[in-house]
């Protein structure tokens, strides 16, 4: 009796576990495709939004971009990265925003501000800023190069 039953849940799983043909192959899912796009804003390219040192003024640089479509806009997802030491052995990515807390000492005391790099995007451009806490906007930000990577 156990020789028969164990025949037949032999025969059942060799029945049952046949494949048919491979089907067609789907379209790639959201997540699938990506591509990585490094920008350099050199300090003379910062444009000053504001007048210098005012209140809320603030440095922006912005890129034609093809590659931001409006599919990538509503449907993918666009990470940014500020590329510190670009080219040296000590290089790193940081998310954006970037803040950097900064201060220095002169005769009148310390004094402190930060600085944000951030970016945004739309279909067809993208652009990146730098603020100063302090609004002190008489010294242009430095060369920056910045990393986005497109997922879709």
């Amino acid at each position: 009796m156990r020789k028969n039953l164990f025949l037949m849940c032999v025969s059942a799983l060799l029945l049952l576990s046949c494949e048919g043909p491979m089907g067609p192959e789907g379209k790639p899912g959201e997540g699938m495709n990506w591509k990585i796009i490094t920008y350099t804003v050199r300090e003379s390219d910062w444009r000053l939004e504001g007048g210098r040192d005012n209140l809320n003024s603030y440095y922006i640089y912005e890129f034609d971009e093809k590659l931001l479509t409006d599919f990538i806009y509503t449907s993918g997802v666009v990470s940014g990265y500020r590329v510190l030491n670009p080219g040296q052995n000590s290089e790193v990515l940081t998310p954006l925003p970037h803040i950097v807390p900064l201060g220095d000492r002169d005769a009148g005391g310390e004094f402190l501000w930060q600085e944000y790099y951030t970016f945004d995007y739309m279909p067809g451009s993208i652009a990146f800023y730098a603020y100063y806490s302090d609004f002190s906007t008489g010294v242009r930000p430095p060369t920056c190069e910045f990393r986005i990577v497109l997922n879709w």
